[in-house]
């Protein structure tokens, strides 16, 4: 990918501190995902100043690019790095109709010589997909995975869908759905400027005690262009975008 700027998270010297860091990367990976399909899918590379801010504040940048294969297949990858942890994040996949069709999904994070892995193989004539324990799991219509439902979600803002979305997506060995209710419009403040954005909250329940908001930018094609999150006990995490290569 190329960025102009490739900012370091801050430097960490203690386990703790290292184990914030890779919840920060989690967080980030899970749930600021990006796409850049228009109403025909295409390539993009996309960089965010991510923020952490807990115990022990954290800055840094995130990489997201969205690239076609010479098998006319795509590439949706997330790559993020730190002093002692790292994730790489992709989604291998078809688009069809503007529905997105996932087949392979991969994740690795490392943090101090630890690893955590997960794969997910999609096979769609059989309706099914395995994860890295050999364990099946039955697809239902339009099922993603943990990345690809954000690209299905850009590109159903692309295509003039409003109000809730919904979608069935694959965690571990089950599948389970992702609801998002439209609040509305706002202007945002960006590094590429104000950017005027369709504003998501993730529905998480009447009960529920982490707070999750995405905007769209409508100039970009509903590329994400700021996410916040607040956790309970005051933990938060953002990004915003800061420079965009279509």
């Amino acid at each position: 990918m190329l960025f102009s700027q490739h900012a370091p998270f801050a430097t960490c010297h203690t386990k703790a501190q290292a184990k914030t860091t890779s919840l920060a990367l989690t967080c980030f990976t899970l749930l600021l995902a990006i796409s850049q399909p228009a109403w025909a899918a295409k390539a993009y590379q996309a960089t965010y100043t991510a923020s952490f801010k807990a115990q022990v504040n954290i800055n840094g940048t995130l990489k997201r690019s969205l690239t076609e294969q010479q098998n006319g297949q795509w590439l949706f990858k997330d790559d993020i790095s730190a002093l002692l942890a790292s994730i790489k994040e992709s989604s291998e996949l078809r688009i069809k109709n503007n529905k997105v069709i996932p087949l392979k999904y991969q994740y690795l994070r490392k943090v101090i010589g630890k690893k955590k892995k997960q794969t997910i193989s999609f096979d769609w004539a059989k309706n099914q997909a395995v994860n890295k324990n050999s364990q099946v799991i039955t697809l239902k219509d339009n099922t993603q995975d943990p990345l690809s439902y954000q690209l299905q979600l850009q590109l159903d803002l692309q295509n003039g869908h409003r109000g809730n979305f919904e979608y069935p997506y694959t965690k571990k060995n089950k599948i389970e759905r992702l609801k998002f209710i439209e609040v509305g419009s706002e202007v945002i403040d960006t590094p590429l400027g104000k950017l005027k954005s369709i504003k998501l909250k993730l529905d998480r329940g009447p009960n529920a005690k982490r707070e999750t908001f995405i905007w769209f930018s409508i100039k970009h094609n509903f590329i994400i262009s700021q996410l916040k999150q607040t956790e309970a006990d005051g933990k938060s995490y953002s990004i915003v975008l800061k420079e965009l290569k279509l």
